[in-house]
């Protein structure tokens, strides 16, 4: 398969829209604003995600400029697994039974290993140990807390602000490519109707303006259509 690049839409555009055997055609800011346009549609419907690891500092706040270059905004943090003493946590309550040497050394059943993972999970929540994290839109900035002491691994997961043309499936390819076209087919049509019924030294003459913006309708709504079917299903959560 070819190199998907910018450049190459446009002229795929270009030469679908009649290039060299028409007189009235786009010019080059014109199918930078159709390409453009077509980004924007498709970070609306399905947006680029990206992740990046990071390592947490000593403090809460990670600007998105320390994360990376081109976060829209963060969708997902997720965390190292580290256990920081949690087996023993139960000490000074005077439980009789240690969840995690019952499981391990006691050959306890699967009762007893989600009884402790009931344990381990409480054990987070009492000593503060479980990770959380926001993040603040306006300020662009990543909020992790509780506090760390630096060293710890996170991953975050985030929405770009850039394309790469080459991570697109071939499906997806194809209707990123009929939308960029439909886009351009509406600004040419604008600019050939402005031209509609106008006199010659031969007669009157007409450009095709209706027609192109019917076709570009037409195309537009069926990478609509096509794109809300390739939208997951919204789940649903058992509280």
């Amino acid at each position: 398969m070819a190199i998907r690049s910018k450049e190459d839409l446009k002229e795929y555009i270009s030469r679908r829209l009649g290039a060299g055997t028409v007189c009235v055609e786009l010019t080059d800011d014109h199918l930078d604003d159709a390409v453009t346009v077509a980004e924007e549609w498709w970070q609306m419907w399905v947006g680029v995600t990206k992740a990046v690891l990071i390592t947490l500092t000593d403090g809460t706040e990670y600007p998105a400029s320390s994360i990376a270059t081109d976060i829209d905004s963060v969708v997902d943090v997720i965390f190292e697994l580290y256990d920081d003493g949690l087996e023993k946590i139960f000490d000074w309550a005077g439980v009789e039974i240690n969840p995690y040497t019952y499981v391990y050394g006691g050959g306890g059943d699967y009762g007893a290993l989600v009884q402790y993972m009931q344990y381990r999970e409480m054990g987070k929540r009492i000593v503060s140990a479980d990770r959380d994290w926001e993040w603040f839109e306006e300020e662009q900035k990543l909020i992790i807390s509780p506090r760390t002491t630096g060293g710890e691994k996170a991953v975050v997961i985030y929405l770009s602000t850039q394309m790469d043309y080459n991570r697109l499936a071939t499906y997806e390819w194809l209707l990123f490519r009929n939308y960029a076209l439909a886009t351009a087919m509406k600004t040419l049509a604008i600019i050939r109707m402005k031209f509609s019924d106008k006199p010659s030294a031969t007669g009157g003459f007409s450009m095709d303006g209706d027609a192109l913006w019917a076709n570009a309708e037409a195309l537009e709504m069926a990478s609509e259509e096509k794109m809300r079917n390739m939208q997951h299903p919204v789940a649903f959560w058992a509280e």
